[in-house]
């Protein structure tokens, strides 16, 4: 009824509101986390962007001096969230329309449908899930992550959601990765996708965490152990040293 941008819109705003009354539940306890980890002047990385739940708790907290780069490469969601940036007179953000990690000057991405439904929280690559059926697709320019963020003077906190290319992702920032040592969260759903992640950046000094409770516990990506959601946390040294309070060992 409402139109598609217009129920994304709806969404979008809609978020905003239930968070700031701390109603947003469980599902979102990394995003309400960041007030703990995050500060005044820092530079943050948010990679699927969606419709800003992550960006817009970035800008509130990096404030006028920090800066936060919100990529989001799917055209609908692109233009919901820079309205939404608009509306709230938000000017220390960047968002960017490019994929990351992708092989090629473009991918092709495409948001599924399972029945009549369209299931727009799960955008994917479509080369990497030709299983699923697409209701509709787009070409996306592609970038690696070392080139689109060479030019940054400080790194803190990147954030990925990328349906389960959150590996070749990280794979084209290796060099910024060792350059700035941010905090990594990523959603890693499959057991294989951890260990692989964690041998990738674990050689810069990265180990893993999961959250409960508003504290990290160390994540033995070899064992069964099961994160409590499939948000893992990668911290370095220079960022344990500083949340060491909120560690548990």
């Amino acid at each position: 009824m409402l139109g598609e941008k217009r129920y994304l819109s709806l969404l979008a705003n809609s978020f905003q509101k239930i968070y700031k009354r701390g109603l947003a539940g469980q599902n979102y306890q990394d995003v309400y986390f960041l007030k703990d980890i995050i500060g005044e002047g820092n530079y943050c990385v948010d990679i699927g962007a969606h419709l800003g739940y992550y960006t817009c708790e970035f800008s509130r907290l990096v404030k006028n001096s920090g800066k936060v780069i919100a990529i989001e490469p799917m055209s609908k969601f692109n233009s919901v969230l820079q309205k939404l940036l608009d509306k709230k007179n938000i000017k220390n953000v960047e968002l960017l329309k490019v994929a990351l990690g992708g092989d090629g000057e473009y991918v092709e991405m495409g948001i599924p449908k399972v029945g009549n439904m369209k299931r727009f929280a799960y955008a994917r690559v479509m080369r990497a899930n030709p299983e699923l059926e697409y209701a509709e697709s787009e070409k996306i320019k592609n970038e690696s992550g070392d080139s689109l963020f060479n030019n940054l003077s400080r790194l803190d906190y990147i954030k990925c959601d990328v349906e389960g290319l959150e590996v070749p992702v990280f794979a084209s920032m290796l060099k910024v990765l060792e350059r700035f040592h941010p905090i990594l969260l990523c959603e890693l759903a499959d057991d294989k996708e951890r260990i692989k992640f964690f041998e990738m950046v674990a050689p810069l000094g990265y180990r893993s965490y999961a959250l409960r409770n508003k504290k990290l516990y160390p994540l033995d990506v070899y064992s069964d152990q099961k994160a409590i959601s499939h948000n893992h946390y990668f911290l370095p040294t220079k960022h344990e040293e500083r949340l060491k309070h909120l560690i548990v060992i």
